[in-house]
């Protein structure tokens, strides 16, 4: 069991000029020490499965009067292979002590639809602003609007949206809950019309507005369903994700997600757009705080490390645990957040 900490956030002024308070940073180490595991994951890319999890959390003093959020992860040592019926082959690795689930990333989602974003990938305050107001122009649909950080100087653009309660029902009623017994859920014409349009406006204002300019968007697509499902693309082509989000394919992804859930324990489940277009199952998160996922995502999360200067080839864990601890520095030296 290979466990390191690192600090999360302080009270200091970040590079997007906002600060935590001490308060804040309490009630995070609270949520923590109650039960709510963060992921520990390679430069905030969602797209690589986490490596570990924070296990316990205080906020401490600093030498220059501020204030820290610490918390100890566990870094999972050990990667574990199995073989599905289809031939597929998964790993698997979790807390060798800890089986507390991960916490939810999106309990704060509502079941309208709903939008957060990172203001850095806006050139300007006024940018984000006719974002949105185009947004509601050109679908004519309600949604919520949230707003997110990764601590980042200029990260790439991505782009959360919360799908519908109407629309995600009707998805889970016909691939997961699979009640052939039952009707199956209708969908009005018009819940249908206002998906397309919704999904339409947000690609294509996101192409026109965030920041860098020609970057491929990534595009995080939530059902706030039992279990999560999250379909992500990352592309700078908006006619590719547009025609990836139609109901039938979404319908298709979701073929295995049953067996998901009640074979493997999956409680988040995630998709990813690959370049034909074509939804494919990247990994899940489990109840007792286990990742499982497809030798291409760990293979994916491995060259990330490489990239970053760390080679996984000998022994990941301990690679994975240099890494931390160089994140853990190098935050602690410009007194920013994460």
């Amino acid at each position: 069991m290979t466990r390191t900490k690192l600090i999360v956030a302080t009270t200091h002024i970040d590079r997007q000029f906002t600060q935590i308070s001490k308060e804040a940073l309490e009630d995070a180490a609270d949520q923590v020490n109650r039960g709510s595991r963060p992921l520990l994951t390679v430069e905030h890319d969602p797209t690589l499965p986490p490596f570990g999890k924070g296990v316990k959390a205080s906020v401490e003093p600093r030498d220059d009067g501020h204030h820290q959020l610490v918390v100890e992860h566990e870094v999972f040592d050990e990667v574990l292979w199995t073989d599905l019926p289809d031939g597929t082959k998964l790993f698997r690795q979790e807390s060798a002590t800890d089986k507390l689930p991960f916490s939810d990333s999106y309990s704060a989602l509502t079941d309208d639809s709903f939008i957060s974003f990172d203001p850095v990938n806006f050139g300007t305050q006024s940018d984000s602003v006719a974002f949105i107001d185009d947004i509601k122009r050109d679908s004519n649909v309600e949604f919520s609007i949230g707003s997110s950080g990764r601590k980042s100087l200029i990260p790439d653009p991505e782009l959360l949206i919360g799908i519908t309660k109407t629309i995600a029902g009707y998805l889970l009623a016909k691939k997961i809950l699979e009640k052939t017994a039952d009707k199956v859920l209708d969908l009005a014409a018009d819940d249908l019309a206002k998906f397309y349009t919704f999904m339409r406006a947000v690609i294509t204002s996101a192409v026109s507005y965030m920041t860098p300019k020609g970057r491929p968007i990534t595009y995080i697509f939530v059902l706030r369903t039992d279990p999560r499902i999250e379909f992500i693309a990352r592309s700078a082509d908006a006619n590719l994700v547009m025609s990836a989000m139609t109901l039938e394919r979404l319908e298709s992804a979701l073929s295995q997600a049953s067996f998901y859930r009640s074979t493997l324990g999956a409680v988040r489940i995630q998709y990813l757009l690959n370049t034909n277009g074509e939804w494919e199952f990247n990994y899940l998160l489990t109840g007792t705080g286990a990742v499982i996922g497809t030798e291409k995502s760990l293979s994916r999360r491995a060259k990330a490390f490489e990239l970053l200067g760390q080679d996984t080839s000998a022994n990941p864990a301990s690679a994975e645990k240099s890494l931390a601890l160089s994140v853990s520095a190098s935050e602690d030296s410009l007194g920013k957040t994460r």
